[in-house]
């Protein structure tokens, strides 16, 4: 197969990767707008009724209130790691060692978790925490995705296609060095950086560290039209 079918093939991949990058960032950034806003009328609600008593009906104040805090929660999600978020410990009671739900008569299914215990309230401050960083969270994988759909934009169709195309033609691992010698005239830093976004060329850092493709990408270029 000749380089230039392969770098058309991969200028036709790149523009249809450019397109679902911008649809899902974009549905990903409103998503998370939406998010944010809903955010913002939980904490509105939450300012009239706790702070109405001593503040009274002063709509500005409890607006800001959700104004300050919406920042407050995009600093905190960037310092705060998602597992340890998800870790929860609870403290249960001396009947038993491990959480156990029960069916009480006239009451329902109950639990012998200590809601009183130190742990447990941790681990409630940690799951509303969670739920209050979802807005960032979608947020900000909007505009990720809408950063990579530019990076992609950019990319160098010429000097990457012909990367893939000597991957393709060896049919294995190609050291860094080996694809700087078989393509010649690329500027390997800028080239390399770039085949990171595209879908199907693996990095493989077992020495000596180089790149292949992916059976799909094989696939896919061979039997391209």
């Amino acid at each position: 197969m000749g380089q230039n079918h392969i770098i058309e093939s991969l200028r036709k991949r790149v523009g249809k990767q450019v397109g679902l990058n911008v649809l899902g960032g974009g549905l990903s950034l409103l998503g998370g707008l939406a998010i944010l806003a809903a955010t913002w009328g939980l904490i509105y609600l939450i300012s009239l009724f706790a702070l109405g008593p001593w503040l009274g009906y002063r709509h500005w104040i409890h607006s800001a209130a959700g104004w300050v805090i919406i920042p407050t929660l995009f600093w905190g999600n960037a310092r705060t790691s998602r597992e340890y978020l998800t870790e929860y410990s609870v403290s249960v009671g001396t009947t038993f060692d491990t959480v156990v739900d029960f069916y009480l008569p006239g009451i329902g299914m109950a639990s012998n978790v200590n809601p009183l215990a130190p742990d447990t309230i941790h681990t409630g401050v940690k799951m509303i925490t969670d739920c209050l960083y979802c807005g960032p969270r979608v947020v900000m994988s909007g505009v990720k995705t809408l950063g990579k759909a530019n990076r992609i934009r950019r990319l160098d169709v010429e000097a990457c296609g012909a990367v893939i195309a000597a991957l393709l033609a060896t049919n294995r691992k190609l050291a860094f060095q080996e694809i700087v010698n078989k393509v010649g005239s690329i500027d390997p830093p800028l080239v390399f950086s770039q085949l990171h976004d595209i879908d199907g060329v693996i990095f493989l850092h077992a020495e000596p560290a180089g790149l292949t493709l992916s059976r799909e990408l094989r696939q896919e270029l061979l039997h391209n039209p």
